[in-house]
């Protein structure tokens, strides 16, 4: 390909430009966001369909999916400093992740990008409300 006229090589400038830019934006986008995917074994198995996996900083939920063939995904955003506000994660929190309303291990920092962290569901495990129900036939 030859390029004789400026306005060939404002448009290649063009090309190259946008897709600098998007190429910027989706690494930038990596770092914004705490990513957590991989298999949930539950209870000996793999996590049924539509089961819900929810991400927690704190007691406070962030993130929230459905597993699907017996795997999970993550978008956790990232917490904005300027706020006082706690929108996300930050440096040094630990996330906790509940599948069907069950503690799943193990907890884990926070961090940009990606990161395949399997999890699994104690068969010990017992929903908060149990325990509720418990302590009251003790009284």
């Amino acid at each position: 390909m030859r390029l004789h006229d400026s306005k060939d090589k404002l448009v290649l400038f063009g090309l190259i430009l946008v897709l600098g830019l998007f190429a910027f934006s989706a690494a930038q986008e990596s770092v914004w966001f705490c990513h957590p995917y991989g298999t949930v074994e539950y209870r000996g198995d793999l996590a049924p369909d539509g089961h819900e996996a929810v991400a927690t900083i704190g007691g406070q939920k962030f993130a929230s999916c459905l597993t699907k063939d017996g795997r999970y995904s993550l978008l956790i955003p990232k917490d904005d400093p300027v706020t006082s506000k706690k929108e996300g994660w930050a440096e040094g929190d630990i996330v906790a992740i509940r599948v069907n309303g069950f503690a799943a291990n193990p907890r884990f920092k926070a961090f940009a990008g990606a990161q395949q962290i399997n999890l699994y569901v104690s068969t010990l495990d017992v929903p908060p409300t149990t325990w509720g129900k418990i302590k009251a036939l003790f009284r």
